[in-house]
């Protein structure tokens, strides 16, 4: 395959392909869609969620599989569905109903294509359960949040299925520091994850509230002047690769400088929102956010790629 090189005295052409591929993703499934937006309103009664999952019998299967899980700890076996919604609550629903949608909407990737999407997966959910800590902490809807989190690297799943091999210039692409790789990304594609994933998220016509938050949640710079729902998914963003820092220098595999570069823009960042008051603050959002991973480890593993 012959491989592209950005043209910088026509960048319309590079455009075009972007264009192109977000246009290949075939519109999401109705009954994905009819979900989604059914959890992220308020108003959504247990039997209107029921009757639009009913008309999915695989998802309906997944979602008695982990209303059965050991974390809810049920004597009896949830049989039904309305149980295991009551049981489970909207942002475990809409991550299984979220996690089918991603499966689908990127073909199985193989070899070292596999492990980028994999890591960024990883991450994708761990920023979805830290966006709802923040939310839960801060009085939000927690369920809009984990949305948020869960789809805030999407444009990253469509570097990796798109122009990793096709675009000179990602062999290491998958190694680099997240600014790092941002940087990579404006300079070969001229735009960068968060705008593809705005773009794509455009194309399943999401809702405008949520491109808007993905395409724009690396403005850190500009967080003061964001809106409440982008400052969370800023800070959730920063906290749990602060977390994973950590969790890699106490392995020997990261260096402390990173992990100490990540908490200043993390306090740095929540102080100027407002939502981190100081390092002792930042302290307990830390704590809050690590027993939440163990809480929800039943549905870490059954997400996983």
């Amino acid at each position: 395959m012959q491989m592209l090189r950005r043209d910088n005295s026509n960048p319309c052409v590079l455009r075009s392909r972007i264009i192109s591929s977000i246009d290949s993703f075939a519109p999401l499934p109705s009954v994905a869609m009819r979900v989604l937006d059914k959890i992220t309103d308020p108003d959504t009664a247990v039997s209107d969620l029921e009757g639009v999952l009913r008309s999915d019998v695989s998802l309906v299967t997944s979602i008695l599989k982990l209303a059965n899980s050991a974390f809810y700890g049920v004597r009896r076996q949830v049989d039904s569905l309305r149980h295991a919604l009551l049981l489970l609550g909207k942002s475990e629903v809409q991550s299984l109903v979220l996690a089918r949608v991603m499966f689908k909407a990127f073909k199985s990737p193989t070899g070292a294509q596999k492990a980028l999407m994999v890591g960024v997966w990883k991450h994708s959910l761990e920023c979805g359960l830290a966006a709802e800590c923040l939310a839960s902490q801060l009085g939000e809807e927690d369920a809009f949040y984990f949305l948020c989190g869960m789809l805030h690297d999407i444009g990253k799943l469509v570097i990796i299925q798109k122009f990793i091999r096709e675009v000179d210039g990602f062999d290491h692409y998958g190694k680099m520091e997240e600014e790092e790789g941002l940087g990579l990304e404006l300079d070969l594609l001229g735009c960068g994850h968060d705008e593809l994933g705005a773009m794509l998220l455009h194309r399943w016509m999401f809702p405008e509230e949520l491109e808007i938050i993905v395409g724009t949640h690396h403005d850190y710079a500009g967080i003061a002047s964001c809106n409440r729902a982008v400052q969370i998914l800023m800070l959730a963003n920063l906290l749990c690769r602060w977390v994973a820092a950590q969790d890699l220098f106490e392995a020997e595999e990261a260096g402390e400088a990173s992990v100490i570069a990540l908490r200043g823009l993390l306090l740095r960042a929540g102080e100027t929102s407002g939502i981190i008051s100081s390092a002792g603050n930042l302290v307990q959002v830390e704590h809050a956010y690590r027993k939440y991973l163990v809480e929800k480890v039943d549905l870490l593993e059954m997400l996983q790629m």
